[in-house]
């Protein structure tokens, strides 16, 4: 009995160490180049371009949460480095997604849900 407890101590260990919170910037970046990746269809030279953006934009929206001028500024440093990556009819669907997200009321940090 003790080995099975101890079996189940390890495995519930092993999951529970290897997930990431919900609404981290690695999770939130992974949803949207998800959403990128089936939406518009990236190449995979577009893919590797678009994903350590979305990360560091992620990342530095976390450092930045106070301050929403700063946001704003990245939003549209973001915006910027995704035109020269993706063409025009991508980034034209990229863009409208983004104004639709963008136009919701702000988020409560403490709510579940995410727009990506």
């Amino acid at each position: 009995m003790r080995s099975v407890s101890f079996i189940l101590a390890i495995l519930l260990f092993s999951v529970v160490s290897h997930a990431q919170p919900v609404h981290s910037p690695k999770a939130r970046a992974e949803a949207e180049t998800q959403w990128m990746q089936d939406s518009l269809h990236l190449s995979s030279s577009q893919l590797s371009k678009v994903q350590p953006i979305l990360l560091s934009y992620q990342q530095q929206i976390d450092l930045n949460s106070s301050d929403s001028n700063r946001q704003h500024a990245l939003m549209s440093e973001k915006d910027h480095d995704l035109k020269a990556i993706l063409d025009k009819k991508q980034y034209k669907i990229y863009y409208r997604r983004e104004k639709q997200i963008r136009a919701l009321p702000k988020r409560d940090p403490n709510a579940r849900h995410q727009a990506y």
